[in-house]
């Protein structure tokens, strides 16, 4: 995945461990690629295995040149250990670690986002589209172009800025920084990635001049009651509004929302 880089690594590895998508993965390492986007869902997440597992072999390569040779002395002094427990150099036996994270990795491509809860996962997929599209035909309109909106849950801001703060700290641990503003947002992504389908599908052209409007709102009630905390936080209202979340979010200081 040549749009990603050596000090993505550990972000790769960070974000993947606590089940996030590859295509949010790609947003917090700030992957500015329209058409990197639009791959396949499995193939995305197959690059990410093939990115941290040549990262790994690098690792065993060395290991291997500095390790083995001191290795012979110490079967010498450790004859102990049994013939079972290390290698024809007299090493002990290795068990590649990426072994692991491959079958992590196939666990997560079944799970559901941890930060989009899923809108860059099977919302993006060519079933979802053809949906959307048969709703719009349904209802007859007569229109050349369309322009496409969304709305979103409120509790992907909070989980959004959790993720962020996550890769934040990992970064400053590299003395590296990364700015709110540096992320894909989620809304750009999905939009690189569902304009041409829908386009191709409906058969017109997007315009952000359209009069004719597809909208599609997103929500997920499982997760509705994440927001409620950071939210009162501040203020108590009666509607509940991404908006509001955000400048609820905005008030909280980093420390307090690692809490």
């Amino acid at each position: 995945m040549s749009s990603l880089t050596e000090k993505d690594r550990p972000i790769v590895q960070l974000l993947l461990n606590t089940g996030t998508c590859p295509r949010c993965i790609l947003r917090f390492c700030c992957v500015g690629s329209q058409t990197l986007y639009r791959h396949p869902y499995k193939d995305l997440m197959k690059d990410l295995k093939e990115f941290l597992k040549k990262r790994q072999e690098k690792e065993d390569t060395v290991c291997f040149d500095v390790v083995d040779p001191p290795c012979k002395r110490i079967r010498l002094e450790h004859t102990e250990e049994g013939p079972d427990d290390v290698n024809h150099n007299g090493g002990l036996q290795q068990i590649p670690s990426f072994n692991n994270e491959d079958t992590a990795v196939e666990n997560l491509a079944v799970k559901v986002c941890n930060v989009c809860l899923g809108v860059l996962q099977e919302f993006c997929e060519v079933d979802f589209v053809k949906k959307v599209c048969q709703k719009v035909n349904s209802a007859d309109y007569q229109f050349t172009s369309f322009v496409f909106s969304m709305s979103l849950p409120p509790q992907l801001s909070v989980r959004e800025r959790a993720a962020w703060l996550l890769v934040k700290q990992e970064m400053g641990n590299l003395g590296l920084s990364l700015a709110k503003d540096d992320i894909v947002q989620l809304k750009e992504a999905y939009k690189w990635i569902i304009h041409p389908q829908l386009s191709e599908e409906l058969g017109v052209p997007a315009d952000g001049k359209s009069l004719f409007e597809v909208s599609v709102v997103f929500a997920h009630p499982e997760t509705d009651e994440e927001f409620l905390d950071s939210f009162f936080y501040f203020t108590v209202q009666s509607v509940f509004t991404r908006m509001a979340v955000i400048k609820a979010l905005e008030k909280i200081k980093e420390e307090d929302f690692l809490k």
